[in-house]
C-alpha cells in the first residue's frame, strides 16, 4: 500500500555509524527454554551466545539483526553478537532488508489530551471525549541510524509500512518517493510520485496532467497527458469510437488510458509504454464488429500488443470475451507471447481468464467465482476464490498447466511468502 504522506530524510552525522553487515546465513537462532525464555544458540552445536534470556525473539535478518522483547514487553534490535543496536524501547518494531540495507520502523500508539475545542461532544448524552488515541513512528536504516520519516499523527491519519521496493542497486521505491542509495545512506531523488513502472520510469501529476519519467537523469518522457475513457481508431473512412474505455466505479488515482492533446496519442495502462493504433490496418467484419463493442484496452506489456475486451454477462458470471490488436492496428484472434498475464491495479488477474485457468470440466456444481491472484515466479499456479452451493468461500492453489489443485480449496485463506 502505497500512503499519502511525502518521506522526509533527517540527516544525523554525528549518529555512530555500524560496520554495514554482509548478506550472509546468521549460525544463530533463539532457543525456548524450560523456562519459557528464549536465548540464542548455535543452530548446530546447541551452544548458548549469552545465556541472555528474552520473553521472545526473532530470527536474524541475513544482515545480521534480531528483534527482541525483554520482561516488561519492550522491544529492541540486537546485532549477531547480542549486543543493542536499538535500545529497550516500549514502540514495537518491525524490520525488512532491501538491497543490502536494513530498514526499521518504530510505532507506539497512546492517548493524548487534546484542547477543548477539540473534544468529541456526544450530542445524546454519552459524555465527552477529551482524549484522542495518537500514534508516533519512526523509519530509518539501521545500519547508518539515519531516520527517514518521523511522525507523530492521529491513528486514523497516517500508516507507513516497510514496502521499499528496490528499482535498481542503487534506487529505492517508498512512500511516494524515489531515493538514491550511497554509502548505505539515502537521498532523495523525487518525490510526489503516483505509480511506479517498469524499466525505471515513474507517473507525477501536476493539477491534473500527468507526466512519465524515466531514470536516472529524470528523463521526461511524456509530459501534459490526461486522462480520458473515449477511445477513436480509424477504418478508412469511418471513425470508430469507443465511448466508454475502462470504465471503473470509482476513478483510479492514474487513468488507464493517458492522452497526449497534442498529437492525440493514446497510452494505455498498465505501463503506458507505448501508443494505441489509430487506424486499423487489417481485420474481418466479425473483429471490426467487435471492435466497436470493446469496453476493455490494456497494453500487454514487453509485447506490441494490446487487449482488447467485449464484456459479457452470461448466467451470473461477469466474464470477458477477448481480441487483440498490434501497434501496427493488425486485429488478432490469437497471440504467441510466452507466460504473459495481465493484471487490473490491485493484482487481480484479468487475463488469462477464470475459463482459460480452469476449465468447465474441472468445477463442482453451484461454484461461483471471485478473484483470481497469480505472482511473479508462479507461472502456472493462480489462487483461486470460490463460493459453493451453501455460500462458503472458500481458496485454493490451482495448476493450469497439470490441471490438479496443488492446494484443495478447502482453506478460507492461503498466502504467499515465497512465489518460486
Amino acid at each position: 500500500m502505497l500512503n499519502s504522506v511525502v518521506a522526509c530524510t533527517q540527516q544525523q552525522p554525528e549518529a555512530p555509524t555500524l560496520e554495514p553487515p554482509k548478506m550472509v546465513a546468521i549460525p544463530n537462532i533463539p532457543f525456548l527454554t524450560k523456562e519459557s525464555n528464549f536465548i540464542y544458540v548455535d543452530k548446530i552445536s546447541l551452544k548458548p551466545l549469552t545465556n541472555q534470556p528474552y520473553k521472545s525473539a526473532s530470527l536474524f535478518t541475513p544482515t545480521g539483526f534480531a528483534i527482541v522483547v525483554n520482561a516488561e514487553n519492550e522491544h529492541a534490535v540486537i546485532d549477531e553478537r547480542e549486543k543493542k543496536v536499538l535500545d529497550f524501547t516500549s514502540s514495537e518494531i518491525s524490520l525488512d532488508v532491501v538491497n543490502g540495507l536494513t530498514f526499521y520502523k518504530k510505532q507506539v500508539e497512546y492517548e493524548k489530551k487534546m484542547p477543548f475545542w477539540k473534544w468529541d461532544w456526544n450530542i445524546l448524552g454519552g459524555g465527552i471525549t477529551k482524549v484522542q488515541t495518537y500514534r508516533k513512528i519512526e523509519v530509518g536504516v539501521l545500519e547508518t541510524k539515519q531516520i527517514i520519516l518521523q511522525d507523530d499523527a492521529p491513528y486514523l491519519e497516517h500508516s507507513y509500512y516497510l514496502n521499499f521496493f528496490p528499482i535498481d542497486e542503487n534506487h529505492l521505491f517508498w512512500n511516494e518517493t524515489i531515493y538514491k542509495i550511497k554509502k548505505n545512506r539515502l537521498t532523495k531523488v523525487e518525490g510526489h510520485i503516483i505509480d511506479l513502472l517498469e524499466n525505471k520510469r515513474y507517473i507525477k501529476n501536476s493539477g491534473g496532467q500527468f507526466s512519465v519519467y524515466e531514470l536516472p537523469k529524470k528523463k521526461v518522457l511524456h509530459a501534459g497527458l490526461t486522462g480520458t475513457e473515449t477511445l477513436s481508431i480509424q477504418l478508412d473512412q469511418e471513425t470508430i469510437t469507443l465511448p466508454e474505455v475502462n470504465k471503473d466505479r470509482y476513478a483510479p488515482e492514474v487513468p488507464k488510458l493517458l492522452v497526449d492533446r497534442k498529437n492525440g496519442d493514446v497510452y494505455p495502462f498498465p505501463q503506458y509504454e507505448k501508443v494505441f493504433p489509430k487506424r486499423i490496418a487489417k481485420a474481418t467484419p466479425s473483429q471490426i464488429d467487435f471492435l466497436k463493442k470493446t469496453s476493455l484496452v490494456y497494453s500487454i506489456t514487453n509485447t506490441p500488443y494490446f487487449l482488447l475486451g467485449v464484456f459479457n454477462y452470461d448466467d451470473a458470471v461477469w466474464a470477458y470475451d477477448w481480441l487483440y490488436i498490434d501497434t501496427k492496428g493488425n486485429v488478432l484472434d490469437s497471440i504467441y507471447a510466452d507466460n504473459f498475464k495481465v493484471l487490473d491495479q490491485v493484482g487481480n488477474i484479468v487475463w488469462p481468464d477464470r475459463k482459460m485457468i480452469l476449465p468447465n470440466a474441472f468445477i463442482d456444481k453451484g461454484w461461483k467465482f471471485g478473484k483470481i491472484n497469480s505472482y511473479s515466479g508462479m507461472f502456472n499456479l493462480y489462487l483461486i476464490r470460490i463460493e459453493n452451493e451453501k455460500e462458503i468461500r472458500t481458496m485454493g492453489l490451482w495448476n493450469s498447466r497439470d490441471q490438479h489443485w496443488e492446494i484443495k480449496p478447502d482453506y478460507h485463506d492461503i498466502s504467499v511468502l515465497d512465489a518460486e
